[in-house]
């Protein structure tokens, strides 16, 4: 708070009073000789010239203050220039009648620094510079923004004092909340901490070069420029800002207009770096001061076209119109216009010590930590969806336990009353007088005992199948004998198109390929409308071996694709016919106990069945 509040020291004000006035030359071309004799403005306070090159020249001339004693006269002063950020500074002043020169700016610094650090500081003669003129000429690629100020030497010490106290509070923030971030991620896997982690690494770099810090206490890092420097992390710092931006709205998948929007502000952001790297700095500023205008409203607009519900968006929105905010004051800031916004105390340049990221860092931390509680509270409903589905899984498997030891005990106590009837109907067979009718009575009644013995024995072997209790050992068997043993049921042989490759086998368990074959082959039979029932067996390459069936059906008799291997279900149009609809159920457990695979498709009036049995 006190560095976000803080009041930049005026020292000397009080004691003494300087007339200032400016030339600006765009083609450096005056001397000291030329300079005396051009008409210079009077400006008060800051010169602000903006994004402008060439080299401006400062008349100063040290006026008595009405308050100031006359044993302050003879006091030897300092001339203290700001911001550090100017590139290269000449003090011209007259001592005794000669002119002399002192030097300094970032670029150039000065051997003997009167300020302590961070400051550009001159000498200053009081006595021979009343009702004379000293001259200051600066050149910089930044933004042109100057302040000129005469203090004492116990003023310089103060203010230097403040100067390095609020360099080193907002770097020790900015520092600490980089660790913080840091930390975090590693707790916290997060591509938006990943993204805020080299933002923050961008403001302590910026802080760093625009306060002056890197020459002052690393010196020149990388033999790096110090004005390329400054330059390199003002784009970088918008960079990642716009980067950092578009972490937070991609998880809410907004439109694709804006993410090439986005994408197109990165790369003018990555063409502005190499501006500043060959040496363009004033340009490259000026064009990251345009980006910096466009990007609150790409970032508004984006967040508007999200198609998932984004959180906190309201907060996002208000802290990119504080972003306009600061560059539309800043424009004028920078042109020279109204001054009435330095007694407002805002953001007004990129170099200010009061951006060190804590505001977005405070909306990251907030995000993540809203974006974990959501996942969070979404893992606990998760869980508890599994709970109840793991009550339900055990309630139906404890049902089907329930309806396979009932249907177990109804095929056992059915077989025998059944048996006892099968051997019964083969006494009066042997019995019976030769009469037609009695004979044609019997051999209903034994057709039905046997088709109710059939049911019974399938839904039995259902039930054994389910529980694994049906597997038997695999075995070679031949495809030929096979069906060679399968079409002895059948009375009309011509009905079937056979197309076996010869030599082919089965490698399987022959109570299962049997029960899937046999059902395959009676349902083509019952259901064919023309009678034909067309089957091939066939050697694949892929180490499988694919039996084929296929029967016509009439048009409204295909199968309900979604309900085909349900058991007990029927096709509306076969409720009337024998059956119980367990034949394609069986055949579908069975394959996948051992291993092959049911494959159905309808082509034209075809009913199509594969069966790959792996080899």
């Amino acid at each position: 708070m006190l560095l976000f509040f803080q009041l930049s020291l005026q020292a000397g004000q009080e004691r003494y009073e300087i007339d200032t006035a400016f030339f600006h030359d765009d083609q450096q071309t005056q001397t000291l000789e030329s300079i005396q004799a051009q008409a210079f403005q009077p400006f008060r306070g800051q010169l602000r010239l903006g994004f402008t090159g060439g080299e401006t020249w400062i008349r100063i001339q040290l006026k008595d203050h009405p308050t100031s004693a006359a044993s302050d006269r003879g006091l030897s002063l300092v001339l203290r220039v700001q911001p550090y950020t100017l590139d290269r500074l000449d003090f011209y002043q007259q001592t005794f009648g000669n002119w002399t020169h002192q030097h300094g700016g970032e670029l150039q610094l000065q051997k003997k620094n009167i300020c302590i650090e961070l400051q550009h500081c001159f000498e200053f003669n009081a006595s021979n510079a009343r009702n004379q003129f000293a001259y200051l000429k600066l050149q910089t690629t930044g933004v042109r923004v100057v302040r000129t100020d005469v203090m004492s030497s116990d003023q310089v010490f103060e203010s230097s004092i403040g100067v390095i106290k609020s360099v080193n509070t907002a770097l020790n923030l900015s520092v600490a909340l980089w660790i913080l971030s840091v930390t975090f991620l590693f707790f916290e896997r997060s591509r938006l901490l990943l993204v805020f982690c080299g933002f923050q690494a961008t403001v302590v770099l910026s802080i760093c070069a625009f306060s002056g810090a890197l020459q002052q206490w690393w010196g020149v890092t990388l033999g790096v420029q110090p004005n390329t420097m400054t330059g390199l992390a003002l784009v970088l710092r918008m960079a990642m800002t716009v980067l950092l931006a578009w972490a937070i709205v991609a998880d809410y998948k907004p439109s694709v207009a804006y993410q090439k929007w986005v994408v197109a502000v990165l790369m003018a952001c990555g063409l502005n770096l190499l501006l500043v790297l060959f040496g363009y700095e004033t340009e490259a500023a000026l064009v990251n001061y345009g980006l910096g205008f466009l990007s609150p409203f790409i970032q508004i607009w984006g967040a508007r076209t999200v198609s998932t519900p984004m959180s906190g968006r309201w907060i996002f929105t208000a802290g990119w119109l504080i972003y306009l905010l600061f560059i539309v004051l800043g424009f004028p800031y920078s042109f020279g216009y109204e001054d009435w916004r330095d007694q407002l105390k805002l953001v007004q340049t990129s170099g200010d010590l009061r951006l060190n990221g804590i505001p977005i860092g405070i909306l990251v931390f907030w995000l993540v930590a809203t974006e974990k509680a959501s996942r969070n509270r979404k893992k606990i409903l998760e869980l508890q969806a599994l709970k109840i589905q793991a009550a339900e899984s055990k309630a139906h498997e404890d049902g089907l336990k329930e309806r396979r030891d009932l249907i177990d005990m109804l095929t056992h106590e059915l077989k025998t009353p059944l048996s006892t009837i099968k051997f019964a109907m083969a006494s009066l067979k042997r019995n019976v007088l030769a009469q037609g009718e009695s004979v044609d009575r019997m051999l209903h009644i034994n057709a039905s005992v046997e088709r109710m013995d059939a049911m019974i024995e399938h839904v039995a072997l259902s039930n054994k199948i389910e529980r694994m209790e049906a597997l038997g050992t695999e075995e070679t068997v031949s495809a030929l004998e096979l069906m060679n043993v399968v079409m002895q049921e059948y009375h009309e042989p011509e009905r079937f198109e056979l197309d076996i490759q010869e030599g082919v086998v089965f490698r399987a368990a022959p109570h299962f390929l049997a029960l899937i074959i046999e059902n395959l082959v009676s349902n083509a039979v019952k259901y064919a409308q023309d009678g034909k029932v067309r089957i091939s067996i066939q050697d694949e390459a892929s180490k499988m071996t694919c039996f084929r069936i296929s029967n016509r059906v009439a048009d409204d008799h295909h199968p309900d694709e979604a309900r085909l291997f349900e058991r007990y279900y029927r096709h509306p149009r076969f409720q009337d016919s024998p059956g119980m609809g367990i034949g394609l159920s069986l055949v579908n457990s069975a394959a996948q106990k051992m291993g092959a695979q049911v494959h159905y498709e309808k082509i034209d009036q075809d009913v199509v069945f594969e069966v790959r049995f792996p080899r």
